[in-house]
């Protein structure tokens, strides 16, 4: 038997930043890991040949290296090294045009003003509104535990800025898009930057999506090397730190004595005991639902793990390729910048596409006509490939189960849905053929479920981004005495933000009677202080 201070339960980027935060506060700290790799979605392997380098999951780290944690946790020192594109967010047109988003403004405004000027005056109100949105009420809830929906609003009602927020929380992201933007070609690369961060368009409450998608959308950064040199920083800063790392060690039961968690169990019989507490890097369904034996459960937590919600957004099919040559697309007659963009939304042109689409997908239908989020890493980062060639993957959100055959009827279906997602690239790439594809590999939900424990379904968010189960609904306390949850299922989300794992290191050293080493945020304490200039 093995004592620490805490146990972290999975080694993905929220559990080794958790890990590191209380590690460097002064305690004794291992992370267990059921895979070799640590990391979870931060996952780069050789999947199609030798030599291509491929991000399975995680790609889009947006704001890095901007974010607290990389700063906290002096990631710099380690080599993690990022790349930020000049040109952003791309979307491709039918009729041979194409709407750019560059970290430019005045190469944004071009772009948007060819399909309406008024538009493009309206973008550059709202990104400078919205920044200031952003730095004042959005990162401070972000990177703060979720206080109670009414405190929350009493602080918030005593500015202008803060009402305005309160007002845009009532809202859905297409009311916000349509009612500021009149171009079609706007409004879909809009409603493209929420739905690729897996909120849905028409969920109440989520209006403040919105403003994060508006000022996020030229924020897209990518690790040099591969997503998992993230994860290599993360976990030797874990190490430098003094945490242990327990790799390839399932656990397969907290250990709950007293009424408190004391430790876990390894598949293997072998128990490692934690004086302080336990963080649990994964989803309330599977902690309350597989870790934590049924005896100590009370009917309040197994009715929440049976009520947690996975998908229906945050569930991917991707196809990924290595090739001999960039996609070269015909809009670069309109723009030659389409060439070399980082975050390229492919196939939606309009509103009316995502309403198509999330139809066939509530029907249990992959979309016949494909709208996705795609990459060409290589276009930006020589280091993921052999030299002159390139990788490329494609994102198209889809049905776990399939009104055929189920989940286990994606194992048939793959390589004949890989074919109809890159034909509607083709649309506006036509290179993307032939002897270009030097080699390929599809990747399903049920794929990415067998492979990642904590994205049941597929589920890269470890639970769906409805109102009910945002903020307050993903809480880092559990009613367990010294059990928290510190992964994609505690607050915000997923995504790599690093923010789930910030903010349950802030509310253990809170329970402990700790005092954080970094600067940390406080959202009670930032609001109040805005009321007051």
């Amino acid at each position: 038997m093995t004592t620490y201070d805490v146990i972290v339960i999975g080694s993905g980027h929220n559990g080794l930043i958790c890990g590191t935060y209380l590690a460097r506060a002064g305690l004794r700290v291992a992370a267990v890991e059921r895979r070799l790799e640590m990391g979870g979605g931060l996952c780069t392997e050789d999947v199609t040949l030798p030599g291509f380098s491929h991000n399975l999951h995680s790609f889009f780290h947006r704001w890095v290296p901007e974010l607290p944690f990389y700063n906290d946790l002096e990631l710099g020192s380690l080599a993690v090294r990022y790349i930020l594109p000049p040109a952003q967010s791309a979307q491709p047109m039918s009729d041979g045009s194409c709407l750019i988003w560059h970290t430019d403004l005045d190469k944004t405004l071009k772009s948007i003003a060819h399909y309406s000027r008024k538009d493009a005056a309206t973008y550059r109100e709202l990104l400078l509104h919205y920044r200031e949105m952003g730095a004042e009420i959005l990162v401070p809830e972000m990177y703060s535990p979720p206080l109670a929906p009414a405190e929350k609003t009493a602080l918030l009602e005593r500015t202008p800025l803060g009402r305005e927020y309160l007002a845009l929380t009532r809202r859905t992201p297409r009311d916000l898009v349509l009612e500021f933007f009149e171009s079609e070609a706007m409004r879909a690369l809009v409603l493209f930057l929420v739905t690729v961060k897996g909120f849905l368009v028409d969920e109440p409450g989520l209006g403040y999506v919105f403003p994060s998608s508006i000022t996020g959308g030229t924020k897209g950064s990518m690790c040099r090397g591969g997503s998992h040199n993230l994860a290599h920083g993360l976990a030797k800063a874990f190490v430098r730190a003094g945490g242990d790392i327990w790799e390839v060690c399932n656990v397969r039961r907290v250990l709950v004595e007293g009424g408190e968690a004391r430790g876990v169990e390894l598949d293997d019989g072998q128990r490692l005991m934690a004086t302080r507490c336990v963080a649990a890097g994964v989803d309330p369904a599977q902690l309350y639902g597989e870790l934590v034996p049924e005896e100590h459960l009370t009917p309040e937590l197994r009715e929440r793990a049976r009520r947690w919600e996975f998908g229906p957004l945050g569930i991917l099919f991707s196809t990924h390729l290595a090739l001999n040559e960039a996609p070269r697309h015909r809009a670069a007659a309109h723009d030659p910048d389409i060439d070399r963009a980082l975050n390229y939304n492919i196939g939606y042109e309009s509103v009316e596409d995502f309403d198509v689409q999330w139809d066939e997908i509530q029907r249990g239908l992959p979309p016949r006509k494909p709208g996705m989020q795609c990459a060409v890493p290589t276009l930006h980062d020589a280091t993921q490939a052999p030299a002159g060639k390139h990788t490329l993957f494609t994102w198209q959100y889809v049905p776990y189960e399939l009104a055929d055959g189920g989940a286990a009827r994606w194992d048939e279906v793959a390589a004949e849905y890989a074919e109809v997602c890159l034909d509607r690239w083709r649309q506006y790439a036509p290179n993307i053929n032939g002897k270009n594809i030097l080699g390929r590999y599809t990747y399903t939900p049920l794929d990415i479920e067998r492979k990642m424990r904590n994205m049941k379904k597929g589920d890269f968010h470890s639970g769906a981004l409805t109102r009910a189960q945002m903020l307050e609904g993903r809480p880092h306390r559990t009613p367990i005495p010294r059990l928290y949850l510190c992964g994609a299922g505690s607050h915000p989300h997923g995504l790599i933000c690093g923010a789930a794992g910030y903010n349950a290191a802030g509310v253990i050293l809170d329970d402990l009677g700790m005092k954080p080493w970094w600067p940390r945020i406080d959202a009670r304490r930032h609001w109040e202080q805005m009321a007051k200039r």
